[in-house]
């Protein structure tokens, strides 16, 4: 079985996922992924349709257990973990794969990204201060927490829009269901 390891890093989930889903329509599936490491196997060309998610929770916490258990009981495979996200895919063959399919989920699932990049900002700043506080000569951070609160930030905008759509979509499903 050929492999093939891919060193690339990824702000935005979505893109990410669409990339997954072009390597996979190309004969690659996702084995494994660790810090912007990703181990494919070649495989029959669109074999399988990948998605990933934000658990709530970390992967070893009872519910996300129990979430995974679910999944893999309706033909979805848990590839890979990463902190909370989790890699997945379902064989193309066995139709469609949508994760959400209704809005209230899917403006949880983009607060819950929120939530998780504004930790990581705050995180990186931490460790800029101490950094500067153990050495004050050290511009490097400085300009390293610029470049990561300048994705961040961006990434929160894209998500932040996203749910005031999700928001807007929903009314207008709700205005047309009370006609």
């Amino acid at each position: 079985m050929k492999t093939k390891t891919i060193y690339r890093i990824f702000v935005d989930y979505e893109k990410e996922e669409k990339w997954l889903n072009e390597m996979a329509q190309s004969g690659w599936a996702l084995e494994s992924f660790r810090l912007m490491r990703y181990v494919f196997k070649q495989v029959e060309p669109g074999t399988y349709t990948y998605r990933i998610e934000l658990l709530s929770n970390l992967p070893s916490h009872p519910e996300s257990k129990a979430y995974m258990t679910f999944l893999d009981e309706v033909g979805i495979e848990v590839v890979d973990t990463s902190y909370r996200w989790i890699f997945l895919r379902k064989r193309t063959s066995d139709g469609p794969f949508q994760l959400y399919s209704d809005f209230d989920s899917m403006i949880q699932r983009e607060k819950r990204i929120i939530q998780l990049y504004g930790a990581v900002g705050l995180a990186a700043n931490f460790v800029v201060v101490i950094a500067n506080l153990s050495n004050p000569y050290a511009q490097w951070t400085v300009l390293l927490n610029i470049a990561v609160v300048a994705m961040l930030a961006y990434a929160v905008q894209h998500h932040t829009r996203k749910v005031r759509t999700l928001k807007g979509l929903k009314a207008i499903g709700e205005m047309k269901s009370s006609d």
